[in-house]
């Protein structure tokens, strides 16, 4: 039987890449950290005085360190199986940073300190007990650290000048022309009180181009630094040849970047504005890995946006200073009628149903995981409660809060009532060996030993597998159609969305590579294979695109579309104006269990 512990409480190919990539990095760069006098670490505020420098390993939910201001400091926070809020305190007291619970086993966190003095760093489980039985302590290590230095701006990060393409610009560009230095000054003046009432970015039509709307993001420049080189950079679910660079207008504070963008598009953003560099050692070259995650350090939301997606920490005030680093800047383009950004204010009402987290040890597989079972509000039939089954269980909890969406769902008549079981990976890892049909151990785990222990503990589950709904994104969009294919018998509906139908299984150990072989593999799978009962439904998003004439997620999505089609299943498709983003997966998602469960109209019969 497997072991239960219940706790009561109310891919795309660049995705790949930086995950398997940085976490070689950071192993590469273990112990790596050097002793620094005016760098101090320990378990125990007590005893940071006499500590010696953050070389060692330290054990426990909390860190205490002295370090001088202006920093880079590069963690790794190792859960083991579990996933950890990490907050971050500066010398005041006041709370700098907080990273939501989204990642099973090592994570990585960094910032630069602002001012000399001792940090405080803690991380709690926001799922279970951290007291419980075999659960192993949190491992913090250093993995690097110096003083911080600017990236320093390159030729290709600001390109020439050019027309510009929005008109709003093109006309502050004219007044500005005419003006006189004191008219200059007041024409911006007033041009940023326009912002600051109507918000970022700015929304124009194109003309010719009813489907799509000229998007242009504003940055304002620090005061007294307008005339300084600037890096800004946006950071989204969009994948392209060159970095989305913002540029200056001459002669002003203002920063720019203005793109044509599907009409309806749902995303989430943050801008990069001004990151360090790596702290490497002298001689040692910076890599991209590095490069990267040093960005990362000077993320921001859009302060010139007054709508934001927290993200995975709602509990933020949106005034704080950790909010404006954790949350990200949102945007909802009308799709038809007078331009406007529809992102809806306030939080999802709290849940009638009821929620239990749970870990799952599988013999099968020989691992833990964290499951958590959603149960709708009210008795229900024995043997009659649709089910979703979902996979990357920490990010839909608290990024989506799947289950206060499902509700919402269900009170808005769109879906019936149902259960959902999210289903965690040990960790990441393990989430790059499970989710792609490596091998079927998986699949068979969860077909032949998970679902028939939630049966079992669970009697309002339905026993029909078209009434069993397998979902999941990205990777887990993947696995999902994997699944649906390979286990038609326990997952009739499969609910994919921007599933990595690049993914084709490495070569044989030994064996050469061959980068002319044919891809899409899952898709030769269906082709060359009998139908089997399952229902379909693939959401992608438009800025899901390839880039180097390289094939992109909505290519791959709708080739296996076609192949579906052919082979005489039931297919539903959502190409949705979004990209590979968890703010536009939820409401993705919704609309899928709207089509593959369809709500019963009043009076029919159960």
């Amino acid at each position: 039987m497997p072991l239960l512990t219940p706790t009561a409480t109310a891919r795309h190919p660049l995705r790949r890449w930086r995950t398997t990539a940085l976490c070689a990095a950071l192993v590469a760069m273990a112990g790596a950290a050097q002793a620094d006098p005016a760098l101090r670490c320990h378990t125990d505020p007590e005893q940071i005085a006499t500590a010696h420098g953050c070389s060692a390993t330290l054990l426990g939910p909390e860190v205490y360190l002295h370090a001088p201001a202006q920093q880079v400091l590069l963690w790794q926070l190792d859960g083991g199986t579990h996933a950890h809020r990490v907050r971050l305190f500066g010398p005041d007291g006041q709370l700098l940073r907080q990273w939501p619970a989204v990642h099973n086993g090592r994570q990585e966190i960094g910032w630069v300190t602002p001012s000399a003095g001792r940090y405080h760093l803690q991380a709690d489980n926001p799922f279970f007990d951290s007291t419980q039985a075999g659960a192993a302590p949190v491992q913090w290590r250093l993995q690097a650290h110096g003083t911080a230095q600017p990236t320093a701006p390159t030729s290709t990060d600001h390109p020439g000048g050019g027309a510009l393409a929005s008109a709003r610009l093109r006309q502050l560009q004219e007044q500005l022309a005419l003006a006189t230095p004191g008219q200059k000054a007041q024409l911006m003046e007033n041009y940023w009180q326009q912002v600051q009432a109507q918000g970022s970015p700015w929304l124009e039509t194109l003309e010719g181009q009813p489907k799509e709307a000229l998007v242009t993001f504003l940055w304002r420049a620090p005061a007294g630094t307008a005339t300084q080189p600037h890096h800004v950079r946006l950071e989204w679910a969009m994948r392209a040849a060159d970095p989305f660079m913002l540029q200056a207008l001459p002669g002003t504070d203002l920063w720019y970047l203005s793109l044509p963008l599907p009409r309806g598009l749902r995303t989430s953003y943050q801008l990069v504005v001004d990151p360090v560099r790596y702290p490497a050692t002298a001689g040692q070259p910076i890599g991209r890995v590095q490069r990267i995650q040093t960005e990362q350090l000077s993320v921001q939301r859009d302060a010139l946006n007054p709508h934001t997606w927290h993200a995975g920490s709602p509990s933020l005030p949106t005034d704080s200073v950790a909010a404006a680093h954790a949350q990200r800047s949102a945007l909802h383009i009308s799709a038809s009628g007078p331009l406007r950004n529809l992102v809806e204010a306030g939080a999802l009402p709290p849940l009638a149903g009821t929620l239990q987290h749970l870990r799952f040890d599988s013999r099968q597989l020989s691992n833990t995981r964290s499951l958590s079972l959603y149960l709708p509000p009210g008795p229900q039939p024995a043997h009659r409660l649709p089910l979703l089954v979902l996979f990357d269980r920490e990010a839909y909890l608290e990024r989506v809060q799947l289950p206060q969406l499902l509700e919402q769902a269900m009170r808005q008549g769109r879906i019936p009532p149902l259960a959902a079981l999210l289903v965690g990976q040990s960790t990441r890892e393990d989430r790059a060996r499970e989710l792609p049909p490596h091998t079927p151990a998986f699949g068979q785990m969860l077909a032949t030993e998970l679902m028939p222990w939630l049966r079992a503990r669970t009697p309002q589950l339905t026993a029909q597998p078209a009434q069993v709904v397998v979902a999941g994104s990205s990777y887990g969009g993947l696995a999902a159609g994997y699944l649906g294919w390979a286990h038609p018998e326990t997952f009739g509906a499969v609910l994919s969305l921007s599933g990595s139908y690049w993914w084709a299984p490495p070569p044989a150990p030994g064996s050469p590579g061959d980068r002319w072989r044919e891809g899409d593999w899952f898709m030769q799978q269906v082709a060359q294979s009998p139908k089997r009962p399952v229902r379909w439904h693939l959401g992608y998003g438009l800025l899901e695109r390839g880039v180097h004439g390289e094939a992109g997620l909505v290519d791959n999505s709708r080739h296996l579309r076609n192949v579906l089609l052919a082979k005489g299943y039931a297919v539903s498709t959502d190409e949705f104006p979004g990209g590979h983003d968890y703010y536009a997966w939820g409401e993705a998602l919704v609309q899928g269990l709207q089509l593959l469960l369809p709500a019963q109209p009043p009076g029919s019969a159960p």
